[in-house]
């Protein structure tokens, strides 16, 4: 580990460090609403293996943005609600 904090992350196929990438998705629902997927992941530069570190789905609902976490197997989900003030 060096002294900034960085992690080093090494292919378990080629033994070389890995990469980090963040990639961004975005897609309408039928049911109306719009879905963001973020995914950021380590990439071989070798061999091009990829090892997902985590991933971010916000969900666009009646009742607010839906939030889904995923990262190492778990999965943790928060509702922003919409709050509508008077005017």
């Amino acid at each position: 580990m060096d002294n900034d904090g960085e992690v080093e992350v090494l292919c378990p196929r080629c033994r070389v460090p890995m990469n980090y990438y963040s990639r961004t998705e975005k897609f309408s629902r039928s049911s109306g609403g719009a879905e963001i997927k973020v995914t950021r992941f380590y990439k071989c530069p070798v061999c091009g293996r990829t090892v997902i570190d985590e991933e971010l789905l916000l969900r666009e609902t009646p009742e607010g943005i839906v939030v889904t976490a995923r990262r190492n197997g778990l999965e943790k989900l928060a509702i922003v609600k919409r709050v509508v003030r008077p005017a």
